[in-house]
Order: C-alpha cells, then structure tokens, then sequence
C-alpha cells in the first residue's frame, strides 16, 4: 500500500513501528499468540536467505558503511544487505531496528528513534551512495519459528520502507543538528515517502545479505528463554 506523503497516519505508523521492532512481534509463534502454521511455509522458503552465506561480492566500501552505521547506532541497528541498484538509480539498506527504549517509550520517543536510526542510515551511506538517485531504508522486523529438524528458524517481514533523494538527504544533514520536527517537515513537505504492507499482509525479506548479522544471537537467546518459560 502506497501511501502519501503528507497522512498525517504516518505518525502513528511512526509510534507502531517503533514499539513492534522493540517488542520482536515475532516471538509471539513461540507463546501461542500467533499460529505458526500460518506462516510456516513461507517461512521454508525464507529462512534460507535471512541465514544466507554473507560472503559475495559487495564493494569493501560499502561494508564499511554498513559498519560505521551500526558502530554509530551503538547495537540498536543491525545491517543485513547494503547494496546499490543501478538499473533503478537506488541505494538499498535493509536493517533490522531494535530502539532500546523501554516499556514505557512515549510515541515522541519512539519517533525521535526512528528519526536517527534513518538519519544515520543516510549520513553512513551518502561517499557510498554516489551516483543513486534515491536512497532506500527497509525496516525489518525478525522473527521466529520452532522447526522438527533444525531448531529455531529465522525469517524477517518488512515493517516499512523509507525512500528519499539523496539530493534531499544531503541538504536534510547539511542543517544538523535536526529535531523530530525537522524530520516531520521532511514529512510534511513530501520529501520522504514510505511504504508499508497492506493490512493483513506480509511482505517478507527476499532478497541475498550481504553483511554479518549480530541481533540473532541475542534474539535466539530471547526466544529460547521464552520457550522455555512457558514450557513450564
């Protein structure tokens, strides 16, 4: 689902996405709050790619990039591909978001999160992103499911996509430091635009990663603890 620019329901997507990244929705199909068997085979055919081999091909420089981000975000980003496209002039990040806010978060907090989680994403990408017209920031959220065979699987559904120009970027980070209204102006102005699964849908992670992941460990950690919880 395309949205405009200018919803002002972009705020609450803001406050959703923020709180369902630090809860790990995905957990649920371990507590009985979510079925598995509802997503059980496409999770076959995804879990595969989230667990890919990461070696390849991609430009020192870009993992650099990717580094620098996840340096900067002090743990709460977890980059898993960093790639250019240059038949469509974009420059994809997709990353798994996990603010450290707590339990009793505002949605201004929230916001403000997902604020610099992108700002940092465009900042670490922009020597990188040299000769894209747009750059894109895919939002992951991870989640996990118990197999028969190898234990806990792993996939990632998309929460939302950002896209903006870097010409826009450039000049957005050229006026740092930025507050959240700063941010909304972007908003307001049109020049972000974002997309977000149609209600009731999923999009999952397709694609081939490209950058060592550290966010597993702890969230096989998270969901082992919880299996084993309610096992009692």
């Amino acid at each position: 689902m395309k949205h405009a620019a200018r919803s002002p329901l972009l705020f609450v997507l803001l406050a959703l996405l923020g709180a369902g990244c630090s809860a790990l929705p995905g957990l649920r199909v371990l507590t009985g709050q979510d079925a598995p068997d509802a997503v059980a085979d496409r999770v076959v055919e995804t879990t595969g790619l989230v667990m890919a081999d990461k070696s390849g091909n991609t430009d020192p420089s870009i993992i650099a990039a990717a580094d620098r981000i996840e340096a900067a975000a002090n743990g709460q980003i977890d980059i898993i591909e960093i790639r250019e496209d240059p038949a469509n002039d974009v420059f994809n990040i997709y990353m798994l978001f996990n603010p450290d806010l707590g339990q009793n978060a505002t949605a201004q907090e929230q916001n403000d999160a997902l604020r610099r989680a992108l700002e940092l994403a465009w900042q670490g990408t922009l020597s990188a992103s040299q000769g894209a017209d747009i750059i894109r920031v895919n939002m992951l959220q991870p989640g996990v499911v118990p197999t028969l065979d190898k234990g806990l699987a792993f996939y990632a559904q998309i929460a939302a996509t950002f896209e903006i120009s870097r010409e826009k970027a450039l000049s957005y980070l050229a006026k740092r430091p930025t507050t959240l209204q700063d941010f909304a102006n972007l908003i307001v102005d049109g020049e972000i635009t974002y997309q977000t699964p149609a209600s009731g849908e999923r999009a999952f992670y397709e694609s081939q990663p490209n950058h060592p992941m550290f966010m597993l460990a702890s969230l096989e950690a998270q969901a082992r603890a919880q299996s084993s919880g309610s096992g009692q």
